[in-house]
């Protein structure tokens, strides 16, 4: 029966199964009108009731909502608990033990669980006097290679960052070396780097701008 169709509507229907198939095959998406409004559709949820305004209340009052997660007594603020509520007399017997605990010299932190510190704590000391101060300028000034601010603070006994203010621009020549030891590892770089470090300058100087 093929051999009796004409030779255009062979051509045409070939031109469609052609087309047909370029557009099963192909891997572009398009996305269609029927599927926009489906789309649509799951998207526009509806709020949660516990936000939307209230019906029996006659003012604005708290909402509490938490987020959906493996169920805690400690979640819920006593305010929100019953009076009958079994987790407030838990909240009050964990509050007495801590209180107990702290006036009889102990420490509380046995019913916390908090990570160590990361730095031990200590105390300030202004034992520092004119005498001192005069000392480390003096040393700074006459031999700045052997006496670093870290050597300082360790004679001294206190912080780098205070030896720095102490002896600032004393050891100006140590000032120019370090420029020229820090220019002859820039003369090192690529271009790569070379570009990276002067982007973060330009960033660096917008952080202070109104840019």
């Amino acid at each position: 029966m093929n051999s009796l169709l004409p030779v255009s509507a062979m051509n045409s229907a070939s031109s469609r199964f052609y087309k047909l198939c370029a557009t099963v095959l192909s891997t572009t998406s398009r996305r269609h009108q029927s599927t926009y409004r489906r789309t649509r559709k799951r998207l526009n949820i509806k709020p949660d009731p516990a936000f939307l305004p209230s019906k029996t209340e006659p003012r604005d009052h708290i909402i509490h909502n938490p987020p959906p997660s493996m169920p805690n007594v400690y979640h819920t603020p006593a305010i929100f608990l019953p009076e009958d509520d079994k987790r407030r007399l838990l909240q009050q017997n964990i509050r007495s033990q801590v209180e107990v605990g702290t006036s009889n010299g102990g420490s509380p932190k046995k019913f916390q669980k908090m990570p160590p510190p990361v730095r031990q704590p200590y105390t300030k000391k202004y034992h520092l006097k004119e005498e001192d101060l005069a000392e480390m300028r003096t040393l700074r000034a006459e031999d700045p290679e052997t006496w670093s601010t870290n050597k300082l603070a360790k004679k001294f006994d206190c912080s780098v960052l205070f030896v720095s203010i102490a002896t600032d621009g004393i050891a100006k020549t140590k000032k120019l070396q370090q420029e020229l030891i820090t220019e002859v590892v820039k003369s090192n770089w690529g271009t790569k780097r070379r570009h990276a470090r002067e982007d973060r300058a330009i960033r660096r100087e917008k952080w202070y701008s109104n840019a």
